[in-house]
């Protein structure tokens, strides 16, 4: 008879680290002395010192809603007409009149809320405004079941960033990712 022939050990791995979920506070907890060098410690980005301006009847009550809110450096307007050399707003919370000028003296962000209806000379004043000073601009352009398409001409070329709503909602997350 023959010998049995033996059978090889299977190879043995080594036991894989423990399995368990990565938790939101994992990350913090699992890193080495040398890995945090390279955590970044600066404060909170600064508020940025902005303008947010209705440009029509519709946008209007977004903008006034939007201006009762808490927010770090905003001022929420709604474009009223033009002047020569200028434009008059209207501070959506007091009532109170401004110029386009005076109010971008100190801004670095102007945000141009608008609808259907949205006037395409109000938004070449301001963006034209803007781009004089250096000032980012954007646009938001609010769903109004009305198609998009002569709001979106009347905005691109005057906004450094136009964005095209679903819903109405997403005001108050736009502004906040703006840092407004």
């Amino acid at each position: 008879m023959s010998a049995p022939i033996a059978q090889p050990e299977p190879a043995t791995q080594p036991e894989p680290a423990a399995q368990r979920p990565t938790l939101l506070g994992s990350c913090a907890l699992a890193t080495t002395a040398a890995e945090a060098r390279y955590r970044i410690t600066a404060p909170e980005f600064a508020r940025r010192s902005s303008r947010v301006i209705a440009l029509d009847r519709e946008s209007r009550g977004v903008v006034r809603d939007m201006g009762g809110r808490s927010w770090g450096g905003g001022h929420f307007l709604v474009f009223e007409s033009a002047v020569p050399e200028d434009a008059l707003l209207r501070h959506a919370g007091t009532g109170g009149t401004a110029l386009l000028s005076e109010e971008l003296d100190g801004a670095d962000t102007v945000v141009m809320v608008a609808s259907a209806g949205a006037s395409a000379e109000a938004a070449s004043i301001i963006g034209d405004a803007a781009a004089a000073r250096g000032i980012m601009s954007a646009g938001l352009v609010l769903p109004d079941g009305a198609p998009v398409s002569q709001v979106v001409a009347a905005l691109r070329p005057n906004a450094m960033v136009l964005v095209v709503l679903r819903d109405v909602a997403d005001v108050p997350e736009v502004l906040s990712a703006l840092r407004v």
